[in-house]
């Protein structure tokens, strides 16, 4: 029997990735379909239990550099959100770092009175290299990464970008076949910095979608009043039963969906509807769980619980939104895997041709 799960993987940046964690998790024994989210950074995997394991995938995914959290729970949400915590942090000091060195040599290259060309070249050298390595360390160690694995992704591309641009002013600097003209110091740092900066709103974002699941998991109360001969008895949610009665006071959620038998109350449904007003809901009125009731106690018969409940529906649709890729999604993967190896090739012919016959 084939078993499906959703794996926590961090490290992605590019469709590229994802392609990569898709090929690789796919060459698994055992492994029927794969489907990874580069925005909510999951991969969605059916498998056979008897031909491999999560251990298997663990493994795979963690050989090819990428962070593996675990299985979609509280757990692996906590890892995954320690760890983008502290990206978030370590990209900041880069960001800051790096725009005001960035900036004070871009001063420098066009107002550095008293300083001579050759002077300026050595202090902006000496001055780079230590900013240089602390921001760009994070994109060069992707790209090594992808090209041990023989994957050509956009770490690639940013890792030449920025890396030809201080080699050439290293060159420049000493006047190794290029002159003091092709110093870009300032550029490679900027680069660099505006990078992380794309890295940072990137996982930001990703963090909000994340977030926004999580508040409308927590929509659902954890506990419910029911009544069972005429005794109230607080259960967890998942204990309770179709047809059980369930008593719901002023100021708590509406545990589950139903039919109102007793009482009559206010209703706020927003996180429904997006009505304001809340509605009143009087006997044979159906109520959603994970709706605010106002000012009364009412008693309500359970009609559906559970996966079948109206907001367990909407999270699952979201999640599933999330898991799946739209068609123009699918053309974008396919055209990345063609794009990269012709901006390399046509960046190389450039080169070539500048160097050699201009």
């Amino acid at each position: 029997i084939n078993e499906k799960v959703v794996l926590k993987v961090g490290g992605m940046t590019c469709a590229m990735c994802v392609k990569t964690i898709e090929e690789t998790l796919s060459a698994l024994g055992g492994v029927i379909s794969v489907n990874v989210n580069l925005g909510s950074e999951k991969a969605y995997v059916t498998y056979n239990p008897k031909m491999t394991s999560i251990q298997d995938m663990k493994k795979a995914i963690e050989e090819i550099g990428y962070q593996y959290f675990g299985i979609e729970g509280e757990e692996a949400e906590d890892l995954e959100r320690k760890a983008r915590e502290k990206n978030l942090n370590q990209r900041l000091n880069r960001i800051i770092v790096g725009f005001v060195v960035g900036i004070l040599l871009m001063i420098f290259m066009y107002f550095h009175p008293g300083i001579s060309m050759e002077q300026l070249s050595y202090l902006s050298l000496g001055i780079s290299i230590p900013i240089f390595i602390y921001i760009s360390y994070p994109i060069f160690s992707a790209g090594y990464r992808a090209l041990k694995n023989k994957n050509l992704n956009m770490d690639v591309m940013y890792s030449m970008g920025i890396g030809v641009a201080f080699v050439s002013s290293v060159m420049g600097t000493f006047q190794i076949v290029l002159t003091r003209e092709f110093m870009f110091y300032e550029t490679a740092v900027l680069l660099a910095s505006f990078l992380m900066l794309g890295r940072y709103l990137e996982t930001k974002a990703k963090g909000k979608t994340s977030e926004a699941i999580k508040k409308l998991i927590g929509l659902q109360p954890k506990n419910a009043t029911v009544l069972r001969n005429k005794t109230e008895f607080e259960i967890p949610i998942e204990d309770v039963q179709i047809n059980d009665l369930v008593l719901v006071k002023p100021g708590e959620k509406i545990p589950v969906d139903g039919i109102v038998v007793d009482g009559e109350s206010y209703i706020d449904e927003s996180m429904i509807t997006g009505e304001p007003i809340p509605v009143l809901k009087k006997k044979d009125s159906n109520v959603i769980g994970g709706t605010l009731n106002k000012n009364s106690v009412i008693t309500l018969k359970a009609t559906r619980i559970g996966k079948e409940m109206m907001l367990a529906q909407i999270i699952k649709l979201v999640e599933d939104a999330q898991g799946s890729k739209p068609s123009v999604q699918r053309i974008a993967d396919k055209a990345v895997s063609y794009f990269i190896p012709t901006i390399l090739t046509i960046a190389i012919l450039s080169f070539v041709i500048w160097y050699i016959f201009l």
